[in-house]
């Protein structure tokens, strides 16, 4: 996750745009092995033999690893400003700055953690919920409270046939920042990125899809659960299991339920 001018003491460290500091992490690969199922799902429901994952916010560039040692090789994740790409005016032509912008590029789910500060998640929740972006299915990793931010209800509510399921993860990911991106503090605190707890939110690019997905998940999830309970009485054998490592919420009110029960 980046977006920031660089303060950092490696002067080699360079962005064709501004970048804030501390939004220099990298998406914790744990986190994306919990929707392997969802993505290896899509495949099939589309009838695709791979898919092709676009992350428009770079970092360090370890998106593209994490993902193909996770089956999916076929990443887009490059050092540019996604912001400009996004308001190309036309394929290879310049945007209203008369800035070249590369090509928007072509995928089928974009899979993205961005930057916390700012306005960036904003500026990405009009992005996926605009006439632009079409009907593609996609996957933010976002803080818990965003559902309940202005911007994300205004977008849903002129989008009302939009509406995403949630994955919660039961552990918290954790955020680490690549090697020198940032200057030495007298606390390890810094290396633990971002202060907020975070959940997949996710569209399947229609409702069907979306229905689909988070039914898939939920029957499987149900279904460890209760293999494991008569396992061992506790559902404790199967903890790493990737059905077993995330709660899902198929809607808002299912996510605020959940969060009365565990509270």
């Amino acid at each position: 996750v980046t977006t920031s001018s660089s303060t950092d003491s490696n002067t080699s460290l360079s962005f064709p745009y501004d970048v804030e500091p501390d939004d220099h992490c990298e998406t914790p690969p744990n986190s994306y092995e919990d929707i392997v199922p969802l993505l290896q799902k899509l495949k099939s429901i589309n009838s695709n033999s791979d898919i092709t994952i676009y992350d428009p916010y770079y970092c360090d560039g370890s998106v593209i690893s994490n993902l193909s040692n996770l089956g999916f090789p076929n990443v887009y994740n490059k050092k540019e400003d996604c912001y400009k790409v996004w308001k190309k005016m036309s394929a290879g032509g310049s945007n209203s700055d008369g800035d070249d912008v590369s090509n928007y590029p072509n995928y089928d789910v974009l899979v993205t953690n961005p930057p916390y500060s700012g306005d960036h998640m904003e500026k990405l929740v009009n992005h996926i919920t605009s006439s632009q972006f079409g009907d593609k299915p996609w996957f933010l990793l976002l803080p818990k409270f965003v559902h309940k931010k202005d911007y994300f209800v205004k977008a849903f509510y002129k989008n009302k046939s939009q509406q995403p399921f949630y994955l919660i993860p039961k552990k918290r990911y954790v955020y680490i920042p690549p090697k020198h991106f940032r200057d030495k503090k007298a606390s390890d605190v810094h290396k633990k990125s971002s202060p907020f707890v975070s959940m997949w939110y996710i569209w399947g690019g229609t409702a069907n899809a979306t229905r689909m997905l988070a039914d898939y998940y939920f029957q499987r999830s149900r279904r460890y659960r209760n293999i494991t309970t008569k396992n061992d009485g506790n559902g404790d054998n199967n903890k790493n299991d990737v059905f077993c490592r995330c709660d899902i919420a198929r809607s808002k009110s299912e996510l605020r339920d959940l969060r009365r029960k565990k509270g």
